[in-house]
């Protein structure tokens, strides 16, 4: 049943932080007032993040005069990671636990670290249980929490943008029945959303705002903050076919620049629609609804609809709300875009959503727990209060009718104890088959991991400037600790041993664990956490940089860990800060001591490759003996 009341919802984006307050209006909301403060940082600037959000939280909490209110957080979905569980339907199954151990196989760190929730889908499959998994790291919803609460505000629920954005869709499109797609064009990441009969079905990509503004920088040779600028003043997406003829030469070649980018973008969501329908058995969208600050970018409808080949148009995610008159509609009518995720936390605070999400932060979660603590404390005190009472009365009773009641309470006792016997039996066979089942799950998960982890390469490597000639597993690879060497060593243990796979007397090339691995990881259980992918580069005449550079926007555009999909585990930014962690070249001038012969028109490199979900190493059985 709905619940409406007021209600202050919070979205912390990646570049942007917005407010509304919605009120009840009739049978349903209206938005009483808003507004957004705007947080454009170079990304070496990165570290003051949290002050600059802290300060616009200061900012709106003055103008929309909402100090000590309740309020509802929406984080960036690139906070977080989004994952689909089938589960198999298990006869009295606990969900939870289910939930639980898939979890750990599909989120790269310990479960201590995160905090989950979870929804259940509409199954798609008889006997499977399709869930949808949200998790973000404690760390990261404790500190953006305590920039909230440091303001005057009280959370009381927690939402992820892309499942709020998705509760305002709903609401606003009630009698949209289609399959259709929704583009929540970010700073950081672009939310591709589907939405189709009883489907729900989501991925982020890298190809947004942030991606545009880094193309605008190095095409102009001028800084992020400057290079933003330009877009948001000046920038509009060339529609090709004279479409620049008309513009100055500085604002032909930013829309040809911009134009490039969302290429990338186009490309990103048509190789999504094909996953959705490939992986997930979906339906093509005939439309599609784009919304973020991206979307407001001149002509951005225009050239997806060209690229898409279907209809696209603005999404509207307040059209089921009234407007208060307080709000300036004139500037709703350019912020409407950005205002999904606040209009879908309205939505969920009135229990009227296809999603209810409560990413629980650590102090929200100790005061839920201490209410609902209360009433057994009460309970306690009142039990402890009789009980005072009753062994008074019994101190009056004789000894005698003690050992009477002694006597009877026997039997039943024995009873128990033999019921507790039994109980316990049962549970040593449950316990022993719960082991075999995780045993055996864990092996299923390992038959599918090396042939998605090839098949992910082959799709998103395929070049003439490059190619791969080996693809070697590395057991508990620290990548945070580790560095490539200047001639191409990879310093860990290799799951197949080079050597040993080249003595044709042997009968296994893979490496024993845990005794193989390196003395100093033995208290760690033996995992295969990264792969090792090393392969040759084309350099062009006179050319020395930009054939490494393809391969670093290989990686970058590819493989960045906030791509739902991806099997990999790294941020573009902490790729290009820090490339010798992750990717080296050695050219025919740099070899030593003749390890390696280069031609001249090629280099040698090496991609270090972390992975999201450590594969785990099976014991391996003991060398049958040859009776010859």
């Amino acid at each position: 049943m709905a619940e409406y009341k007021t209600t202050v919802a919070l979205e912390i984006g990646a570049q942007s932080v917005t407010m509304g307050v919605f009120t009840p209006s009739g049978k349903g909301y209206a938005l009483s007032r808003y507004a957004r403060k705007e947080i454009v940082l170079d990304p070496i600037e990165d570290g003051m993040r949290m002050d600059y959000i802290s300060n616009a939280i200061a900012e709106l909490v003055t103008e929309l005069k909402v100090k000590g209110s309740e309020v509802r957080n929406v984080v960036s979905g690139q906070k977080v990671f989004m994952r689909f569980l089938k589960l198999i339907a298990l006869e009295d199954a606990d969900l939870d636990e289910q939930v639980r151990y898939e979890a750990q196989q599909h989120i790269p760190m310990s479960l201590d670290e995160m905090q989950l929730d979870y929804q259940v889908l509409p199954s798609r499959e008889e006997g499977d249980t399709e869930v949808l998994l949200v998790a973000i790291k404690k760390d990261e919803l404790d500190g953006l929490n305590s920039q909230v609460e440091g303001n005057g505000l009280k959370t009381v629920a927690v939402d992820c943008s892309i499942t709020s954005l998705y509760n305002a869709f709903r609401v606003s499109y009630p009698e949209e029945e289609e399959p259709v797609m929704i583009l929540d064009i970010g700073a950081k990441t672009t939310d591709i959303i589907f939405a189709e009969a009883g489907r729900f079905f989501t991925r982020s990509v890298t190809a947004a705002g942030s991606f545009i503004t880094n193309s605008i920088a190095r095409e102009f040779n001028v800084g992020f903050c400057e290079a933003e600028r330009m877009k948001v003043e000046q920038g509009m997406v060339s529609l090709g076919n004279g479409f620049t003829d008309n513009l100055s030469e500085q604002e032909a070649a930013l829309a040809t620049t911009i134009r490039n980018a969302m290429n990338r973008l186009s490309s990103e969501v048509q190789r999504t629609i094909n996953h959705y329908r490939a992986q997930y058995q979906g339906s093509a969208p005939v439309k599609a609804y784009i919304c973020g600050g991206g979307a407001r970018m001149p002509y951005a409808v225009e050239f997806l609809q060209s690229t898409l080949n279907i209809p696209v148009e603005y999404l509207n995610p307040l059209s089921a709300f009234k407007i208060g008159n307080k709000v300036d509609e004139e500037a709703l009518a350019m912020d409407a875009l950005c205002l999904g995720p606040v209009a879908g936390a309205a939505v969920s605070a009135a229990k009227v959503g296809a999603f209810s999400v409560d990413l629980v932060p650590t102090s929200v979660g100790k005061e839920r727990a201490e209410l609902e603590m209360l009433p057994k404390v009460i309970t306690g005190g009142l039990i402890a209060v009789a009980g005072a009472a009753i062994f008074a009365w019994a101190a009056d009773s004789t000894a005698s009718d003690a050992e009477k009641a002694l006597a009877k309470a026997r039997p039943a006792v024995e009873r128990i104890e033999n019921v507790s016997g039994a109980i316990a039996a049962e549970k040593g066979k449950y316990d022993r088959a719960k082991r075999e089942i995780d045993q055996l799950m864990q092996y299923y998960a390992m038959r599918t991991a090396y042939p998605e982890l090839v098949q992910q390469l082959s799709q998103r490597t395929a070049s003439v400037r490059y190619w791969f000639t080996e693809f070697a597993p590395l057991i508990n690879y620290d990548a945070d600790k580790e560095t490539l060497g200047d001639q191409l060593e990879v310093k860990g243990t290799r799951l197949i041993d080079p050597a040993r796979s080249a003595n044709a007397g042997n009968t296994s090339a893979i490496n024993q664990a845990p005794e193989a691995v390196d003395v100093r990881r033995r208290n760690q259980a033996p995992r295969v956490t990264a792969i090792a992918v090393t392969g040759y580069t084309v350099k062009r005449p006179g050319d020395d940089r930009s054939h490494r550079q393809a391969v670093i926007d290989l990686i970058s555009n590819n493989f960045d860990e906030r791509s739902a999909d991806s099997l990999f585990s790294y941020q573009s930014s902490e790729l290009q800060r820090d490339l010798n962690r992750y990717c080296r070249f050695v050219g025919a001038g740099n070899v030593r001591n003749n390890r390696m012969t280069i031609p001249d028109y090629v280099e040698r490199f090496t991609m270090i490759m972390p992975l999201k979900s450590p594969i785990s190493i099976p014991e391996l059985a003991p060398a049958r003996q040859s009776n010859r």
